[in-house]
């Protein structure tokens, strides 16, 4: 199948009717209330960028809560989404050196021979990439910068648990994080997770080189579009690196023409995608990709923009966007011409 034959599958994707048959007001009216709650706690005790983190850490939590259908153990879910605040940690005081590309490498080569073996960690691991690369831009950290996310995780936990009344799962430790299973792979995965790896790390070291405005967008990108053992990956990596430059370039419309320069409007805004957040993660890949980078970079935009308006986020967006989806196409083809390699397939 040709490239182009993968873009009209991707374009042909984009079938707004389908949202009609997922939308759940239930899971929306949770995420969203849970939402409300946590942000409104933390912005009375950490400001503006607290309600920010308030909302993306529903998004963490959900995500983690949600990836078995009828049961979790909130104390397992809780200890993994303490993880990314650390990674975060290890990127501030990392920066982008040695040491943090190695850290990267390690975690990425994780990601790829632990995925498909614990749901929750699947899920969580990509923000723990995502944290740790946006740690490496932040001039300083105050207290309540961490204590912000960690208020916003008890939080949703505690109202997730409260409204949708899971069972609790009591190994979900001992089959997860502490199994020896996770852990093991073997010649034939241990390549391919190398070559993810090297495309990951190739990822973030591109636009450090180039010296691009808060670089952390690119890996993101990548780990957002391209997922561990997939297959037909490259069309369903152009899907995805589709949803994300459409996203990336709304967001930058809005910032760019900046109609209604209000707060209200904003806060309108921010609402409206995050009722609808749930329904969106239930589509296509085009629609799920769109939706996620919509809803990030609106948080990260607005709550960097109150504080220090500048146009450099929305632009850099775009083109970092593209950065790190063609390393991430790049790096699907040659994974694919992997697999077909006799002793590895």
């Amino acid at each position: 199948m040709t490239i182009d034959s993968h873009f009209n599958l991707a374009f042909k994707s984009l079938e707004v009717f389908d949202m009609l048959k997922h939308i759940s007001f239930r899971d929306n009216f949770v995420f969203f209330f849970t939402a409300l709650i946590n942000s409104s706690i933390c912005y009375c005790f950490f400001g503006i960028t607290g309600a920010m983190l308030g909302v993306l850490t529903v998004l963490f939590a959900n995500t983690a809560y949600s990836a078995k259908k009828g049961s979790n153990n909130i104390f397992y879910t809780g200890f993994l989404l303490f993880l990314i605040v650390l990674a975060g940690g290890i990127g501030f005081l990392l920066k982008l050196s040695l040491l943090f590309y190695l850290f990267l490498f390690v975690v990425s080569y994780f990601y790829y021979v632990s995925y498909d073996k614990d749901i929750v960690i699947d899920r969580i691991t990509p923000f723990i990439v995502i944290f740790a690369c946006m740690g490496t831009t932040l001039p300083t950290v105050t207290i309540e910068l961490p204590l912000a996310y960690l208020t916003g995780i008890c939080i949703s936990l505690i109202l997730l648990t409260l409204l949708q009344h899971k069972k609790y799962d009591v190994d979900a430790f001992k089959r997860g994080l502490f199994s020896k299973e996770l852990y093991r792979s073997d010649k034939r995965l241990a390549l391919r997770a190398f070559i993810y790896s090297i495309f990951l790390f190739l990822s973030l070291a591109i636009p450090d080189y180039l010296d691009l405005y808060r670089v952390y967008w690119a890996p993101l990108t990548f780990i957002v579009l391209l997922q561990p053992k997939e297959v037909g990956i490259i069309k369903i990596t152009l899907s995805r690196f589709l949803g994300s430059v459409l996203g990336a370039l709304f967001v930058f419309s809005l910032f760019h023409l900046r109609l209604f320069d209000t707060v209200y409007f904003d806060v309108v805004l921010i609402a409206i995608v995050t009722f609808l957040m749930p329904t969106f993660l239930k589509l296509n890949y085009v629609f799920k990709t769109f939706a996620f980078t919509v809803f990030v970079l609106l948080l990260i935009e607005e709550a960097e923009y109150w504080g220090d308006p500048t146009y450099l986020l929305p632009y850099s967006r775009v083109y970092e966007t593209l950065i790190g989806g063609s390393v991430a196409l790049c790096a699907s083809f040659v994974l694919k011409q992997v697999r077909r390699l006799p002793r590895i397939a």
